[in-house]
């Protein structure tokens, strides 16, 4: 048997989850009832940025260069029930500040029409055949950077990442905001993240086989030689 005070306690925290708002800043999720669970999803956001190898060194930053903001954005993810499934935190890149022609050359990304989806979707029904979906997350992380591009840590950077270590680098007795990072990979934010990101998917892809539509950039054909088989794979 729960105690009354017990269970009154659960309902109101119950209540409380359930109502919750996306946090709109660090400092919003880190407030006392909310910063354990952004706590763990920012770590596993920072784990798998370092798995990747997005960041290079920590440097000062040059005189006349510049380094883009960076910020968090977090997401509740709920069921159709509108219950609570799990937190999501992603560190976004300041890519509004980017200058065509410096920081970035193109940003498009050739994702295939809705007629070829359809058309993929009605060949496999009529033939009884298995669709596979695939959802690369977090896809940008992987794609290497041709641009030098620095950015300011995102708040929260150095307590997790170098658990406070920020205190006894001497690089940090000077002025906080010269310290930035140097991106080797593609973050969620940058312009150029969904070019570079295609480029290496059609790369990728065409290794294995697959040929590229001559009239649409997001559709990629396989042909089995001897078989009466093809394989498509659709950008959407």
């Amino acid at each position: 048997m729960i105690p009354i005070s017990a269970a009154a306690a659960i309902s109101k925290n119950l209540n409380h989850e359930d109502g919750m708002d996306d946090p709109k800043s660090f400092a919003a999720a880190t407030k006392p009832l909310l910063v354990e669970k952004w706590d763990i999803v920012m770590k596993q956001e920072f784990y798998a940025i370092g798995q990747h190898q997005v960041f290079g060194d920590v440097v000062e930053l040059l005189e006349g260069r510049k380094a883009l903001p960076s910020h968090w954005v977090y997401k509740i993810k709920r069921n159709g029930a509108r219950n609570v499934q799990r937190y999501k935190a992603r560190l976004v890149c300041g890519g509004n500040y980017q200058i065509k022609g410096i920081d970035y050359q193109v940003r498009y990304l050739l994702a295939a029409h809705l007629e070829y989806v359809r058309l993929v979707l009605a060949i496999a029904a009529k033939y009884d055949l298995e669709i596979h979906q695939m959802d690369v997350c977090p896809a940008f992380l992987g794609v290497d950077l041709e641009e030098v591009i620095y950015m300011h840590p995102a708040q929260g950077y150095f307590p997790l990442v170098h658990n406070g270590s920020r205190d006894n680098d001497r690089r940090f007795t000077k002025t906080s905001w010269k310290i930035v990072l140097c991106l080797r990979k593609c973050l969620d934010g940058l312009r150029q993240s969904l070019h570079s990101w295609y480029g290496t998917f059609k790369d990728i892809v065409i290794s294995t086989g697959f040929e590229a539509s001559p009239v649409d950039g997001g559709l990629f054909v396989l042909h089995y030689k001897n078989q009466d088989t093809v394989v498509a794979a659709v950008i959407v």
